[in-house]
């Protein structure tokens, strides 16, 4: 498996963002910085012999997202677009990149198909469950449903090639930076904000709803891609331990 290069390619003062996490991804996304709030909106790019958008912003930011995706893949086709969750801060910029690409397959789960549908009659919706995977060009993504955490139509997406796990709500935090990742990031301030973000957002979620999180654990991660929050790897550990000592 190839090394993962973390650096930073642009960062601009709206607070917008593209950064490069390995040479086929980028996270895409805003960031809101002040001194009594840290948060951040993230979508992400896989580039290849396939373009795939895992996620896509709020509504407010969709000219800047779409822009983004021809900054990086110019021409070339969007082959597929993975929606982990249908809320607003995560499907608002969907219409606009459909209008940019009106054929490309939207994959997501039953549940969050249904959501769209009214609002996006002509989209390419294709349902997935559980332990389904899709390959495209060189990559490999297999799907998890995760009821309940945060809405009955949530799921994470597991890239096996990188052993990325495209987390969206899950393993988010009330936290962020610029660039969007963990390395220089107090793990004491992480864990706050992760316990904050995991009691607001999940902890209504019922005990069998939770425990997927045990078994998303089994998976070989290496990173966790959230929708919120900073990209995790260093301290990838550290916030599965907060995990299980809150489930189990």
């Amino acid at each position: 498996m190839e090394a993962m290069k973390c650096f930073c390619i642009r960062l601009e003062r709206r607070r917008t963002m593209k950064y490069q996490l390995s040479e086929q991804c980028y996270a895409i996304g805003k960031t809101i910085i002040k001194p009594d709030k840290e948060f951040s909106f993230l979508a992400y790019l896989i580039t290849g012999k396939a373009n795939i958008l895992i996620d896509t912003l709020p509504d407010r930011t969709a000219s800047m997202l779409t822009d983004e995706i021809v900054s990086v893949i110019g021409e070339k086709p969007l082959d597929a677009i993975i929606l982990n969750h249908s809320e607003e801060d995560h499907s608002g910029a969907l219409p606009m990149v459909l209008q940019q690409y009106p054929d490309v397959p939207v994959l997501c789960t039953e549940a969050c198909k249904k959501r769209l549908m009214s609002a996006l009659p002509k989209a390419n919706f294709h349902a997935v469950k559980t332990g389904d995977a899709v390959e495209y060009g060189e990559y490999k993504f297999t799907f998890y449903e995760t009821p309940g955490l945060h809405w009955d139509d949530n799921m994470v997406t597991f890239w096996n090639r990188n052993n990325i796990l495209f987390s969206n709500d899950l393993f988010g935090q009330y936290a962020a930076a610029e660039p969007p990742i963990d390395l220089d990031y107090p793990v004491d301030t992480l864990l706050k904000a992760a316990e904050r973000y995991y009691e607001k957002v999940f902890g209504s979620a019922s005990q069998s709803e939770k425990e997927v999180v045990l078994k998303l654990a089994d998976l070989p991660i290496r990173l966790i891609a959230p929708g919120h929050g900073l990209i995790i790897e260093n301290e990838f550990s550290a916030v599965m331990e907060l995990y299980r000592n809150k489930i189990e």
